[in-house]
């Protein structure tokens, strides 16, 4: 799995953020569902390493501008707004586009980062269609993820516990 952002102005491919290896749980009618093990190490672009704390599983959607997290410490979701996930040669990539949801086991559902996309939208001269396509699914799916009964925020959960 690659997680890229934004190019910034004069370069054509996205700037590498982190990378992580995911056991590929399988696919259903949201999308393709990834599992990380606590103690997995995600590897940043500076060569940094970040130690997972607690299992997750990630959903890479069909179709939308996002990826998800269910992590089972805290019970909580974490979703990045980025380009539609692609699966390519060597493996799934997104690039965030730095505007992000979680909803925590409250229910409570909370949209972060808003100055980091405005700043990335205004840095590395963001096409505006991308900046509109960036706001309308973090609109539309911060009311999915307030739904406690939504399907893809319960089947985020199912696919968890099988993996564990």
């Amino acid at each position: 799995m690659r997680k890229g952002k934004w190019p910034l102005p004069g370069m054509d491919a996205p700037r590498a953020a982190a990378e992580w290896d995911a056991l590929v749980l399988g696919a259903d009618e949201f999308g393709t569902w990834l599992f990380s093990r606590a103690g997995e190490v995600h590897r940043k672009a500076d060569g940094a390493a970040v130690v997972l704390p607690c299992d997750g599983v990630q959903l890479l959607p069909r179709t939308g501008w996002w990826a998800a997290w269910w992590w089972s410490d805290d019970h909580w979701i974490g979703v990045d707004i980025c380009t539609p996930p692609a699966l390519g040669v060597s493996g799934w990539s997104y690039t965030d586009l730095e505007l992000d949801l979680a909803r925590f086991a409250d229910g409570t559902v909370l949209l972060v980062d808003e100055e980091e996309f405005e700043r990335t939208v205004r840095d590395c001269q963001v096409p505006q269609a991308f900046v509109a396509a960036a706001r309308a699914e973090a609109s539309g799916l911060r009311a999915r993820l307030a739904a406690a009964g939504e399907p893809v925020v319960l089947a985020g959960w199912e696919w968890l516990k099988r993996a564990r």
